[in-house]
């Protein structure tokens, strides 16, 4: 707790004592002489003191200093807050829980006319995570201002709970400013708006989906001359792992604010046996949205080579809007099957579409 200015009226503060005793003393003493001057003591302008350690809102639960639903929420790559409430007042109203900041028993003096108490308080529970920690190197800043008050943070922002009251004019502008990895978001506290959003980051519950398992397998046959060729029942199974993604380490940002970019990871047995199955996954998987069907912006794949065969790993990327949280996959891997040895390629059966839901929400 760091006060500045001292203004509260407090009997636990023996400077304080004193200073009173001797005013009386001035103001009998001159009362002695003639008619004694009379005036207002007030708590002045710039006076501060905050708190990052209160463990509760001192906020009334209900009222119009609270902020509602998500009004006063930030998230970045490396943070998370949630402004709690805002408030300004001449002397202390009903409900607010101010002892937690001030101690019990402290009355404060009124402002310099023209001036108000000003009060931010952070959420003691943010009620959202960031998806990763501050490493070395990485930029994270904020700045939180009321009126000429100004108070920085460098590689943090305001702790869950944190407390800041001072004096400030009347209507001062409260506003705070948060630098993440380069990109500012912000909040007008007194105009209740937000700028800057990565808004990906506000939708949805999660970022990773992980689909059940595809399954089924197919036949293959032809014939060349007097010579057949076959195989049964060669089975696949496979999953798909969709994350949307704005952020990663190492990297930065991937995505535009208002845009997210969806990743579909899955893998496939290329080859077995001698004989290779080798999709085009843009072919083999479609992919929609809300906008209807989506064209991948890069494909990749990772080989890990298995005793016999190959065991194929696909990514494949979409860039999509940052509120699109529902997708439909159609898997579907056609023939034919390579006989590489022979030289020959063998038209499948029993091929089938598997039809995939996947929802961030």
């Amino acid at each position: 707790m760091s006060p500045k200015d001292i203004a509260p009226d407090s009997p636990r503060t023996a400077r304080r004592t004193a200073f009173a005793v001797l005013a009386a003393a001035a103001a009998l003493s001159v009362a002695a002489c003639g008619e004694a001057p009379t005036g207002t003591l007030h708590t002045r302008a710039g006076y501060t003191i905050t708190s990052d350690e209160v463990p509760v809102s001192v906020c009334p639960a209900e009222g119009e200093s609270r902020f509602a639903g998500d009004e006063g929420l930030l998230v970045g790559a490396h943070f998370a807050l949630r402004v709690e409430c805002v408030a300004s007042f001449d002397e202390i109203p009903e409900g607010f829980q101010l002892e937690y900041l001030l101690g019990e028993d402290t009355q404060l003096y009124s402002p310099e006319p023209g001036y108000e108490f000003t009060l931010v308080q952070f959420a003691p529970d943010p009620g959202a995570a960031a998806p990763f920690t501050v490493n070395d190197g990485e930029e994270l800043a904020a700045t939180l201002k009321v009126g000429d008050e100004q108070w920085d943070f460098d590689g943090s922002v305001p702790a869950p709970g944190a407390v800041y009251l001072t004096v400030a004019e009347k209507d001062a502008p409260i506003s705070l400013e948060v630098v993440d990895a380069e990109r500012t978001q912000a909040i007008d506290m007194r105009e209740r708006t937000r700028t800057g959003l990565i808004e990906a980051l506000y939708n949805g519950s999660t970022n990773v989906v992980n689909t059940d398992l595809v399954e089924n397998s197919v036949d293959g046959y032809t014939s060349t001359g007097s010579y057949e060729y076959w195989f049964d029942d060669w089975q696949y199974s496979t999953q798909f792992t969709v994350t949307r993604e704005v952020f990663e380490p190492d990297v930065g940002w991937v995505a535009e604010p208002d845009r997210a970019r969806l990743d579909i990871t899955f893998g496939w047995l290329h080859s077995g046996s001698g004989l290779e199955w080798a999709i085009d996954p843009e072919e083999a998987l479609k992919v929609s949205g809300p906008d209807g069907e989506l064209t991948a912006t890069a494909v990749d794949h990772v080989d890990e080579d298995w005793s016999d065969g190959i065991w194929r790993t696909f990514t494949l990327q979409y860039d999509v809007p940052a509120t699109a949280l529902a997708f439909e996959l159609k898997f579907h891997p056609e023939g034919p099957v390579e006989w590489p040895e022979e030289g020959i390629s063998l038209p499948i059966t029993g091929d089938k579409t598997h039809d995939i839901s996947v929802s961030f929400e």
